[in-house]
Order: structure tokens, then C-alpha cells, then sequence
């Protein structure tokens, strides 16, 4: 790398792939894991106090936060893509508060951030990093009305009324909506940035490359491509973050004088990166908006950030979970069962079995298949006619079918094979010796596959969350990964960082994640002493 006269650097990832390597270099990785950067070499070619890289609600709150918390500093907000938001403007934005008028007014006053973490850390089944997780669950009353002084309104039809609603996972109905989701929460943070905010100024298609670091470690910088056009017609839309498949744009060298906040969020649109991680996981479907590639995380990890929970992630069904128990998943090819379809509700488990299973189908959808006595059953019946009129998302939509016939010519499966094995799963539950051990207590009267009509959808997880990322200290500094100490000048928020949440994130937390960390890396940056 040459342009502009920075150094050349080694690429910390090939240094760090394996025990050969360790030991042909054994003080590669002894002091540290990037190669540092002389700023007096460097053209820069703009400045700046503070440099948030994504424009979601963890991004957006830091931004104001920092400017806030320091008015004379000059705050950029960089994105790649041609619209901001990130995944944020496609989501709801439901979130855990504990203490709001809203709750308190319904006449729930027991509730405490104590019970929150309780709940938080069932899930996270002792991953997470327990004092992250109580920066989030301490911090939901302060972000709950940070946004309500930002021009955040919330919904009042949840909930009966109360606009507070009991989630699943949720030891007390806490659970409140923005008023139009995602996309007014950022409508309305934007606007305050314009409206009451002069020194923050936002910027798009701004594609990060290179982060760096002087030879004291600090945050210096970052390398960028400006007018950079993300390529949605890629099959695999990480291949966006290949420079020699998207060479869009003109390099510039920014100087970022106070510190970095990386709140780019997740990686979950790239295949191959989560591929690479967990091999069926490149099947699975993401609701997260298409530029949620793993470049950024690369470029942490490239520069030293620790990575931690790069393994782990987060399923939703575009059904609830605990509906899915109605039916049988059957593979196309063979017609035969592969899971237990309860497996004591676990989304995660029954998402891996699924994705598994297309593995050895080159792909293809598994087939969930309800009668009509299971459908009778389901717990969100708005939700099945959502899917049964086509209006329920990616692979959201069922088919309804007068035979098992026509069920099985729509999805190419010999039908002899699909009644062989209804009938295999009909007698054994009958005798409640289910071959994968489903319970048939639970199915009430759904314990056949036998009423016409039929129902069917092609059911595959979609992953809408990555535990993964860089990991924190509370006060959302990056983690070198030597020294273990903070990078000065660095700071993680939102789901680009890890180590709040562990195995699975509960219901209505991410906002909290984002917001929460969001509010302390923006009042922490903006104290931060220029290094120049």
C-alpha cells in the first residue's frame, strides 16, 4: 500500500491464522498487531474531532452525544451506502425499559434493571461479559427518554393502550415501540442534527478501508473511498468489501484529531464471513439491510480490535417460534423428517437443523407442512394470515392446499413418499414414541397430520442479529487484542461490538445495546484530548 505515502502494513489476520505461524515469527504478535502508522507521512486530506463510521441509531446517538457533549468539536458521520440508517431504518426498534411513565403508569413498580440483567443473562447462558450487559440493562430509562428529548415519540397502541407490552423472555411487561419504528427514530435524529447541531455534518458513500494507529497505539486516522456505489446485484454482497470486485470510488486519508467510533454494525449480509465462521450459516437468509458486510470488521480486526463471539449468532422465523410445533419439517427430496419440531423451543437449535439439512439439498428450502387442525392451534393468528396473504417478509409466505396432492406437486415431492411419512409420524405420535422424541402433550389437538386443508411454507431462519464483533470495556472502548488494554482513540458501539448479550440476544435488547453504548462512546470520545 502506497497511495499517499503511508507505510506499508502487514496484514494481521494471515499473521494470526495459526500455531506455524507462531512459531516461524514467535515475537510477531509480542508487542503488537498492527503495523504503526507515521502521521507526518501521511497527505491527509481532512480533519476532523470525532469520526463516527455508520449512521444507524448506535451512530446517530453517539454522533449527538459527542457534539454535545463538546460543541466546538466538528463530528462526521461517514456511511457507505447511498442511504442512511443502516439496518435500523428497517427495524421496529422495540426496546426493554425499565422504570418509564409508560410502565409505571400500568402499575408495574416492581420491576428493576437487577431483573432485566436476570432475564438478559438467561439467554446469554454465561457468554456474555456481565459488565456490559449491566451498562445496558442500568441504562434503559436514560435512553428511553434521551430519545424522547430528541423528538422520539412512542406508540401508544401496544399493549391495550398502555403502549407497554410483556415480551417473551421477559420477567415483566417493560416492552415499548417507537412511534414508526426505525425509520422515524432516525427521521427524527437527523432532524435534530440539522435543526440544533451545526457541528455535525453527515456524509454518504463513504466506504471505510484502513484504520490507523501510531506507533503509540492511538487512533490517528482512517483511510476512506469517497463516492463509493455499494453493488446490490451481487450474489454475495460481501464481495462489495473486495476491492478488486467494487473499485468505486477515490481514496482519501481523514485525520481524526479526537477519536474513531465504529457503530457499522453487523456482518450478517456476507456470506462467505459467516460461512467461514459457521459453515451452514451461509444459507440462512438476513433481514439486515444489504450493506451489513464484514468489511468493517475486518478493518478492526486488521488493526489490532479484539474479536470476540464471531461464532455466535441469532435466528428469527418469519412464524413465531413456538407456532412452528404444529407441523412436521420434512425434507423436499426425501419427504422425511429431520428435527424435532418443539426441541424445547429453541429457535437456535431448530434453525441449525434446518440450515443443515439444506446443506445436504445443495441449498434447497426445507418444506414445514400444517393441517388444518394445526393451524386451528397457532398461538399469532394475525401472523398466519399475514403469511397466508403473501405479506410476511422474506420466506414468509404459506400456500394453502384442498389436497396432499397439489401440496406436493407445488413443491415437486413424490406424494407416495410425503403420505409414508405422515402416516410414520401419525401412528408413532398416536402412541407418543415420536422418532425425534417430540412431545405430543404439548400439540393438543393437533397430533396428526391428517385434516385437509393443508399448509405449507418453505421455513429457513433468518438471521437477524451477530453477536459477534469487537469487544469493549464499559466504557465502550475497543480491546486491543495483545495487550488487552484499551486502543486510546477507539471506541465500538451497537452491534459492531460483542460481549453484551453472549449465546442469544432477548427479545427487545438490541435497541438498548445500540442506544445505551451509544450515549457513553459519544460522551467519551468528545473528552478525549486531541493527539495532534
Amino acid at each position: 500500500m502506497t497511495e499517499n505515502n503511508v507505510k506499508s502494513r502487514r496484514n494481521f489476520l494471515k499473521m494470526g491464522l495459526g500455531a506455524s505461524a507462531v512459531a516461524l515469527a514467535p515475537m510477531a504478535l509480542s508487542n503488537q498487531a498492527f503495523a504503526a502508522s507515521n502521521p507526518d507521512s501521511i497527505k491527509w486530506d481532512d480533519e476532523m474531532d470525532v469520526l463516527v463510521i455508520g449512521s444507524g441509531m448506535a451512530g446517530m446517538i453517539a454522533a449527538i452525544r459527542a457534539a454535545e457533549t463538546d460543541g466546538s468539536a466538528k463530528v462526521v458521520i461517514a456511511d457507505k451506502m447511498s442511504r442512511l440508517g443502516g439496518s435500523s431504518l428497517i427495524s421496529g426498534l422495540n426496546m426493554a425499559v425499565v422504570g418509564s411513565d409508560l410502565q409505571q403508569n400500568m402499575g408495574v413498580t416492581d420491576d428493576s434493571w437487577e431483573l432485566l440483567l436476570k432475564d438478559i443473562e438467561r439467554e446469554a447462558k454465561g457468554y456474555n461479559h456481565r459488565e456490559l450487559t449491566e451498562v445496558a440493562a442500568k441504562g434503559t430509562l436514560k435512553l428511553y427518554n434521551f430519545l424522547k428529548d430528541h423528538g422520539v415519540t412512542y406508540d401508544m397502541s401496544i399493549g391495550n393502550g398502555t403502549g407497554v407490552k410483556k415480551l417473551g423472555g421477559h420477567s415483566r411487561a417493560r416492552c415499548v415501540w417507537p412511534q414508526g419504528g426505525g425509520t422515524e427514530v432516525i427521521k427524527k435524529l437527523q432532524q435534530f442534527c440539522a435543526d440544533m447541531l451545526p457541528n455535525v455534518e453527515l456524509r454518504k458513500k463513504v466506504l471505510l478501508e484502513e484504520i490507523l494507529r501510531n506507533e503509540e497505539g492511538r487512533i490517528i486516522g482512517v483511510k476512506v473511498r469517497e463516492k463509493y456505489r455499494f453493488n446490490n446485484k451481487l450474489n454475495d454482497l460481501g464481495e462489495n468489501d473486495i476491492p478488486e470486485v467494487n473499485k468505486s470510488g477515490k481514496v482519501k486519508y481523514y485525520k481524526v484529531k479526537r477519536g474513531l467510533v465504529m457503530s457499522s454494525g453487523g456482518y450478517n449480509q456476507d456470506r462467505r464471513f459467516r460461512g467461514d465462521e459457521v459453515g451452514t450459516m451461509y444459507n440462512a437468509a438476513s433481514t439486515t439491510q444489504p450493506g451489513a458486510t464484514a468489511g468493517a470488521i475486518k478493518a478492526m480486526i486488521n488493526v489490532g480490535f479484539k474479536p470476540i463471539h464471531m461464532t455466535l449468532f441469532r435466528f428469527a422465523f418469519p412464524i413465531p417460534t413456538e407456532d412452528i410445533l404444529w407441523g412436521v419439517l420434512v425434507n423436499p427430496r426425501t419427504c422425511e423428517r429431520f428435527v424435532d419440531e418443539y426441541n424445547h423451543n429453541d429457535r437456535q437449535a431448530i434453525g441449525m437443523a434446518i440450515l443443515e439439512e439444506r446443506r445436504h439439498l445443495d441449498g434447497e428450502h426445507t418444506v414445514l407442512i400444517y393441517d388444518q387442525k394445526g393451524a386451528d392451534q397457532y398461538h399469532d393468528q394475525q401472523r398466519l394470515h399475514l403469511s397466508l396473504d403473501g405479506k410476511n417478509g422474506i420466506n414468509g409466505t404459506i400456500w394453502k392446499f384442498d389436497t396432499l396432492e397439489a401440496l406436493a406437486e407445488n413443491f415437486k415431492m413424490d406424494v407416495s413418499k410425503l403420505k409414508a411419512s405422515l402416516e410414520k409420524y401419525n401412528t408413532n405420535m398416536e402412541k407418543d414414541q415420536d422418532e425425534f422424541h417430540k412431545p405430543k402433550g404439548l400439540l393438543k389437538g393437533a397430533t396428526s397430520i391428517s385434516q385437509a386443508p393443508y399448509y405449507a411454507m418453505q421455513l429457513n431462519p433468518r438471521y437477524n442479529y451477530a453477536q459477534g464483533g469487537a469487544l469493549i470495556t464499559p466504557q465502550a472502548q475497543a480491546v486491543d487484542v495483545v495487550t488487552g488494554e484499551p486502543i486510546p482513540g477507539a471506541f465500538v458501539c451497537g452491534e459492531a461490538s460483542a460481549g453484551t448479550y453472549g449465546y442469544i440476544r432477548l427479545t427487545a435488547c438490541s435497541t438498548i445495546d445500540c442506544g445505551t453504548f451509544g450515549m457513553v462512546a459519544g460522551e467519551n470520545v468528545a473528552k478525549e484530548k486531541p493527539w495532534a
